[in-house]
């Protein structure tokens, strides 16, 4: 096949502008400004890529300062496609598909918002289905959970997801946006966790001017903002009774009636919502609606903890540590008892808590970065909670008040001590009002 170089007219070159490559299991690898990137199967490679059909040394990326990031052909033996056209040198765009063998990588960007990193491409542009995946792993688990995220993605039903803290739902309900037909309409995030009770109306359905006092113009709600896109409710079992009732008829009906409108506007966007608690055990307490629940878990997907998936460390770890390394405009390195460390952690945070110690981390580390640094409280013992309390005795008004204190004290959060003593965080922020003014 012959072999092409771009051609391009001058342009003007950002030279802020930081690019990565993404592979199809999510790892992204940051390309350097400073120094050429060599991309090979030997392994003394920049980046080595384990695949029988690359070169030893096949490709290096670099940073000219009049065209930006450039790849080109080291005399490998399969050569190199950019969009699906032989190469021999090419500039390097955001969002175009590169393939070196077998393996396949995304061109995005490490310098914007996760939404601008990869620019809108039409079906006819590219396989909606060969787009790099947000999720980052390699383990069964993963490869599964993409696989459903995929074949759910094409489908208009309502997807629940459920998932321990730092999982990941938000990306799995991005994944389910950008795979499917609706992917260059909006995705519109709405934390239900974070929304004054107060204002869930506002945020769910919009409002007109004058409304309420200090509503000062019309705002559109999240359901009308998605347009047809997606709407995406995160920790959706945090809503109150009363905004459960009126989903569940936006949900029944389609339309939605800003607060302070005369008419019902027609939404054509899909929706997916996500909790990190046991809805269905709410439902059976009598704190979240049944029929809502069933409207909303058409479809469920639960995402598994990093506990489960140890597998999945190291490619993270890969994955963090690029990200650092752009980020911080520096090389960053992680030792070989960081990463074993890594591995055998518990992770409560899942793969959150684990970007975030990466990223800590490779901000203090002055070389590799160590597994003290990486876990700087993995050899402290752990401080076991009991499982009991122990109450002062005295009248009902004052022992009470000492277990909603110790709670409290335990958990750290008024969200979280709620949880504990199976009662709604209203009803425990009610109590501690209650204790302080008397």
């Amino acid at each position: 096949m012959t072999q092409l170089s771009t051609q391009r007219l001058p342009r003007e070159v950002d030279p802020n502008i930081r690019l990565a490559l993404e592979f199809e299991d999510g790892r992204r690898h940051s390309l350097p400004h400073g120094r050429p990137l060599v991309l090979g199967s030997d392994p003394d490679s920049d980046l080595r890529l384990h695949d029988p059909f690359v070169s030893a040394a096949h490709a290096r990326v670099h940073f000219a300062k009049d065209e930006g990031y450039v790849i080109e052909d080291l005399d490998s033996t399969n050569g190199i496609a950019v969009d699906g056209v032989s190469v021999h040198r090419a500039t390097l765009e955001p969002g175009m598909a590169v393939a070196l063998g077998r393996q396949r990588m995304l061109v995005t960007r490490v310098d914007q918002h996760a939404d601008e990193a990869r620019p809108r491409r039409t079906r006819a542009q590219v396989d909606l289905r060969q787009s790099a995946h947000r999720l980052v792993g390699r383990s069964d688990a993963m490869i599964e959970l993409r696989r459903t995220l995929e074949r759910l993605a094409a489908l208009p039903l309502p997807v629940l997801i459920h998932g321990e803290t730092g999982t990941g739902k938000e990306l799995a309900a991005r994944t389910l946006h950008e795979f499917g037909p609706r992917a260059e309409a909006p995705f519109v995030a709405l934390n239900c966790a974070a929304v004054p009770a107060g204002l869930f109306e506002s945020e769910l359905f919009g409002h007109r001017r004058g409304a309420f006092t200090g509503a000062h113009r019309d705002h559109a709600g999240v359901f009308l903002r998605a347009e047809q896109g997606t709407v995406f409710l995160d920790e959706v079992a945090e809503l109150p009774a009363a905004a459960q009732a009126k989903l569940l008829r936006v949900l029944e009906t389609r339309l939605v009636c800003p607060v302070g409108g005369d008419r019902e506007l027609e939404i054509r966007c899909r929706i997916v919502a996500a909790t990190h608690r046991d809805l269905g055990a709410m439902v059976r307490d009598g704190q979240f609606r049944e029929d809502l629940y069933h409207r909303l878990g058409v479809v469920e997907v639960t995402l598994p903890p990093l506990r489960r998936r140890r597998a999945d460390i190291p490619v993270l770890l890969d994955h963090f540590v690029g990200l650092a390394a752009a980020e911080l405009e520096r090389e960053v390195s992680l030792s070989k008892a960081a990463a074993a460390a890594a591995i055998s952690h518990a992770w409560p945070g899942n793969v959150r808590a684990l970007r975030n110690a990466v990223l800590r981390a490779a901000a203090l580390a002055d070389g590799p970065i160590s597994a003290e640094l990486l876990l700087p409280r993995a050899r402290q013992p752990v401080v076991r909670r009991s499982d009991s309390i122990a109450v002062p005795r005295g009248d009902y008004a004052s022992m009470h008040a000492s277990l909603l204190q110790q709670v409290l004290r335990e958990e750290g959060s008024i969200r979280k001590a709620a949880r504990t003593l199976g009662v709604p965080r209203s009803t425990l922020g009610a109590w501690l009002n209650k204790l302080a003014s008397a």
